[in-house]
């Protein structure tokens, strides 16, 4: 951090990390988890189920017998890449799903 320019220093006493349970794997939580780790009761959140951070690691499945051989920086250069081109595919699909709402 130090090495960026002053803009980009974050002011770490003033950011709030809360740490939420997605919403399937709520009930299989004690009571108190649930309320305490629930999207739900949760202020600025707004209506989500919390999946989505794990929603692309499925469509990492075919290449996940590939990377687990592989070192650190090649698994990461990989999945970079894998990732990368399925964020490419999906923005190029954007339009056709905007043109259908029109």
């Amino acid at each position: 951090m130090s090495t960026l320019p002053s803009a980009y220093h974050l002011d770490y006493d003033s950011k709030t990390i809360n740490f939420l349970i997605p919403k399937f794997h709520l009930p299989a939580h004690i009571e108190p988890c649930q309320i305490d780790f629930s999207f739900n009761f949760s202020r600025y959140v707004g209506r989500t189920d919390g999946k989505a951070p794990e929603c692309g690691w499925a469509n990492i499945n075919p290449i996940a017998s590939s990377t687990k051989e592989m070192g650190p920086g090649s698994r990461r250069d990989t999945l970079d890449d894998y990732f990368g081109d399925w964020n490419w595919k999906r923005c190029m699909q954007l339009g056709k799903c905007y043109q259908s709402l029109c």
